[in-house]
């Protein structure tokens, strides 16, 4: 029976971890599900490397931990995410000489970039030894001296025309730099003082001790774009640049830890020569996905209730307690988690929007519920679509996409069924390339395969969804498959 407070009283939270730590920390402290146990390996373990789709919950992690920093100051330090998509990346060019391989040449620039932002972040702290602190505050001044800010990527151009004036005591070995990078940089002065500044910045950092363990977020890799950008080498370099540092700071016994969010699909796409080995050794994926025979156990079903509880302790199920049994034919939470991509975003969004449509206290009619649903297609998860499109074509060109799906009226279709329609409507015809967009459709779970006789024959039909496995491919002689949370959207019964 459902509880008398209403389904309109529940706080689900918002669709980004920085507006609900803002405006409700308390989901975050009291309402975050820790999927896996991944947060004390966060906290604890070597790995650094956080993956998983758009929607996650990648991001949250590290919100969660500026909330539990807040609460325990004299432990922790969890500093503001370094968002990579907010920053001016044109501005890395010129920080490093181009006499330097490219791959290094990238990875030695983002290594100067966060060793400016750790530095920052770690001066001042009051639970540092005196040492530390006096050595820290030396090399902020430094910094401050030559104007290279942590805002700035351009600012550290400056480090090849001045030179540091304070002693650099470690090797070059000690973020791996190889035997032959040191005759590189000394093929030019500025490229030499440039050398002398990360051991000047690795010294300060990797000698840094303290009560307080640091920990800084590298986050904003959601975005698809960037690797349109052709900026694949780049990022690539950004994530050696983090290993190495970890490496640094683990080896030396920094309390200093960074923590890289990156899209897994885009992870995969990334030029780095030892992507495959970092991600086994050192990362963590948050994968939502189950496929239990009772819907009502799994982690989704499991963070919606917890967050539930903060309103109404004496909540069991929401699902069960707000809902009809059945939705259609399937039961209430099977039908719900259907319209979503197993991520805690899109449920939580769901649940969210149908609360708008809960016109009293008690069971939620199905009619009431559907309603919801179809705000839900409409608003939430058809921006969804054209978010994701927005990393391959231009704005008239996803109107193109989504006007050719919304014709339709289908549920499921072939390859060469959109092709015909493709080259039929001018509506169509040469607007976009439409195997480019179905593959990202495809790659961002709003189209699936349906393979007739499974994967072995073992029954009738197999669906095959990127959010159900990462690792599938579209097959163009599959049937396609538009996800339940688009029908509403283009009006498919």
């Amino acid at each position: 029976m459902a509880a008398s407070s209403g389904f309109k009283q529940f706080d689900f939270g918002y669709a980004d971890s920085g507006s609900e730590f803002s405006i409700s920390p308390r989901l975050l402290r009291d309402g975050y599900y820790d999927l896996d146990g991944i947060e004390g390996k966060v906290v604890d373990s070597h790995e650094f490397l956080l993956l998983g789709y758009k929607g996650s919950g990648k991001s949250a992690i590290g919100a969660r931990l500026q909330v539990l920093a807040e609460g325990a100051p004299s432990q922790y330090a969890a500093h503001d995410p370094i968002l990579v998509d907010s920053l001016p990346l044109k501005e890395f060019k010129g920080v490093m000489p181009d006499s330097i391989d490219a791959h290094l040449r990238h990875r030695f620039g983002w290594t100067l970039q966060l060793m400016v932002q750790i530095a920052s972040g770690i001066n001042g702290d009051g639970q540092a030894d005196s040492k530390s602190r006096k050595q820290i505050a030396a090399t902020c001044k430094q910094l401050e001296k030559h104007g290279v800010t942590a805002q700035s990527p351009a600012t550290m151009k400056r480090f090849r025309a001045e030179k540091v004036t304070a002693t650099a005591g470690l090797p070059e070995s000690a973020i791996g730099l190889p035997a032959n990078v040191k005759a590189e940089f000394q093929r030019s002065t500025d490229a030499s003082r440039i050398g002398d500044w990360i051991a000047y910045l690795q010294q300060g950092t990797s000698e840094f001790k303290s009560q307080r363990r640091h920990y800084f977020f590298v986050d904003g890799l959601d975005d698809l774009s960037l690797i349109q950008e052709g900026r694949k080498e780049m990022l690539g370099g950004l994530v050696q640049a983090v290993f190495d540092l970890n490496k640094l700071y683990r080896e030396s016994g920094a309390p200093i830890k960074v923590v890289i969010c990156c899209r897994t699909d885009l992870y995969a796409r990334l030029e780095l020569t030892r992507g495959g080995k970092i991600q086994s050794d050192y990362g963590l994926e948050l994968n939502w996905y189950q496929n239990p025979r009772d819907f009502r156990v799994s982690h989704l079903v499991k963070l919606a209730n917890m967050r539930a509880r903060l309103v109404d302790r004496n909540s069991s199920n929401v699902f069960d307690e707000y809902f009809e049994p059945r939705i259609d034919a399937d039961s209430a939470t099977e039908f719900l988690l259907k319209q979503t991509r197993h991520t805690p975003r899109d449920l939580l969004q769901l649940l969210k929007i149908i609360q708008k449509h809960a016109a009293a206290p008690g069971v939620i009619p199905n009619d009431s519920a559907k309603a919801g649903i179809a705000e839900y297609s409409q608003t939430y998860f058809i921006g969804e679509m054209r978010d994701a499109l927005s990393a391959y074509f231009d704005q008239d060109q996803i109107a193109s996409v989504a006007g050719l799906l919304g014709t339709l009226r289908r549920r499921q279709c072939s390859y060469e069924d959109l092709a015909a329609k493709t080259e039929s409507d001018p509506r169509f015809k040469g607007r976009f390339d439409l195997h480019k967009a179905i593959s990202a459709l495809f790659d961002n779970s709003f189209i699936g395969n349906l393979t007739e006789g499974g994967p072995v024959d073992a029954y009738d039909q197999y669906y095959r969804f990127k959010f159900r496995n990462p690792h599938a491919a579209l097959a163009v002689e599959d049937k396609l498959v538009i996800h339940p949370g688009l029908w509403k959207a283009f009006n498919i019964a």
